[in-house]
């Protein structure tokens, strides 16, 4: 008996480092949607977020996901934590996150009550954001809706999220990667025009 017992702790023993070690203990490669599940804390489930400074992946480009996730890896884009998340994914995990996501289905960020949250869309200034954005339509086609050549979709996404990215790419200190192009028309923009222009994309469903 007291060996049977000795067995069975043996082997309770093996199987517990075989979860801690990522051994052939454990069940096969992580799917796609378990990969992708790790996320949900800051971006939601199935990257609809539910958080205004967060920005929502669901329905995003493949290949933008995948590029984004490359700059966090490697430090070229500026990032809190993500490019501590980023470092632990093998390039084949990241595919599969990013596949993951851009087959989900885009749903508008739900504006909160309280325009100082940033949560809300402020009806005028997305009127004089829309002016402010004519140029911003030479690649964010149908009003932020298109994600042809793999560009991000900004209709819909939260307004507080948009105007927090707006301005880092505005920030030379940080040198966030974006096109040439881009940089260009931002650096032409003030503040309050970059805030407007979020109002603006978040307006539209």
């Amino acid at each position: 008996m007291q060996h049977k017992k000795l067995t069975l702790l043996a082997a309770g023993v093996l199987v517990a480092g075989g979860l801690l070690s990522g051994s052939p203990a454990s069940a096969g490669e992580a799917t796609a949607s378990m990969l992708a599940n790790t996320c949900a804390g800051c971006h939601g489930t199935d990257g609809v977020s539910a958080g205004p400074s967060m920005p929502s992946l669901a329905g995003m480009p493949a290949g933008y996901l995948k590029e984004v996730m490359a700059d966090f890896a490697s430090g070229d884009r500026p990032s809190t934590i993500m490019q501590r998340i980023a470092k632990g994914y093998s390039e084949s995990e990241i595919a599969k996150i990013s596949s993951h996501f851009a087959a989900q289905k885009w749903v508008n960020a739900s504006p909160g009550p309280n325009l100082k949250n940033g949560t809300m869309v402020d009806s005028a200034k997305a009127a004089q954001g829309e002016k402010s954005a004519k140029k911003c339509g030479k690649c964010h086609e149908d009003s932020g809706r298109s994600i042809e050549d793999d560009t991000p979709r900004l209709a819909g996404q939260w307004t507080d999220y948009m105007r927090i990215k707006f301005n880092e790419y505005k920030d030379a200190d940080l040198d966030m990667p974006q096109p040439k192009k881009m940089k260009k028309q931002i650096d032409k923009l003030s503040a309050e025009q970059l805030d407007a222009i979020a109002h603006f994309y978040a307006s539209q469903k």
